[in-house]
């Protein structure tokens, strides 16, 4: 995958916070139940991205100055983007809660919570900076499809569309740093792209990690159509172009354990 130069100061200096404010919700109502259901686990998925900096900030990643840099700006439009989505939801009756996690999920949290941070830190810090180019693959991917899942929701829901046409502008963003920095490093050396197929072989769907495939269900009806299975096929093949990271299928790996109808 080539990918354009990425001016972290420029980014920096112009964050898009897509706020409350911003949006006319008056004009979000009322959303038809599936829309508010796929709006509520999205919501959900932008608010639990903010976790991912607890990930980062015991590997190696953290100690990156430019990845740092577009954190402390990318954290900033997260936050407020879920506010807006939060705010939304609120316009048409709902609170945005988090989903009901499976057994195997409840040990999930238990274990990143109380054990994964101290793991995942020596771990990490032993393999070093080759680790970088897997968490920026890993971001391109869940930037990647919430992005698909804003523009097949606006498609399906006709009152989300200015919504999730401005979420698309901040996602963009950070679709094309990752898309940037993930090239920048697996082309450096083997190690990286090495660890880079181990991080996107254990890359699941945003969203699933605790609630597992129920969660995400309520995605079903807005990608089970023939341009949202083409969408699917088109991530697996964006995945796949990244250096050393050809016949590599995460998406379709994924998309399985959603039971949505198969990439063919």
């Amino acid at each position: 995958m080539t990918a354009a130069a990425f001016d972290v100061r420029a980014y920096m200096r112009s964050p898009r916070d897509l706020r409350p404010e911003d949006v006319d919700l008056t004009a979000t109502r009322p959303l038809r139940p599936a829309a508010l259901r796929a709006l509520v686990h999205l919501a959900h998925v932008e608010r639990s991205a903010l976790t991912r900096m607890r990930d980062l900030l015991v590997t190696p990643t953290h100690a990156d100055v430019r990845v740092t840099a577009f954190l402390t700006t990318w954290s900033y439009e997260q936050h407020w983007l879920a506010e807006t989505l939060d705010a939304v939801i609120a316009a048409n009756g709902r609170t945005a809660a988090a989903p009901r996690p499976t057994p195997g999920g409840r040990v999930l949290r238990a274990w990143d919570e109380r054990c994964r941070p101290t793991v995942e830190a020596v771990r990490s810090n032993l393999l070093g900076a080759d680790v970088v180019g897997g968490h920026m693959v890993t971001g391109w991917l869940d930037t990647a499809v919430v992005t698909l899942v804003y523009r097949h929701l606006a498609a399906a829901e006709p009152r989300l569309r200015e919504l999730s046409s401005a979420a698309e502008r901040v996602k963009e963003r950070h679709e094309a740093f990752c898309a940037h920095e993930a090239t920048a490093r697996l082309s450096a050396g083997a190690g990286a792209r090495r660890l880079a197929r181990r991080a996107v072989a254990g890359w699941s769907w945003p969203g699933t990690r605790y609630a597992g495939a129920p969660g995400a269900a309520v995605l079903v009806p807005l990608l089970a159509t023939a341009s949202g299975r083409r969408a699917l096929e088109h991530l697996d093949e964006g995945v796949a172009a990244f250096p050393g990271l050809a016949g590599v299928r995460p998406v379709r790996a994924a998309v399985r354990s959603l039971k949505v109808a198969p990439i063919r």
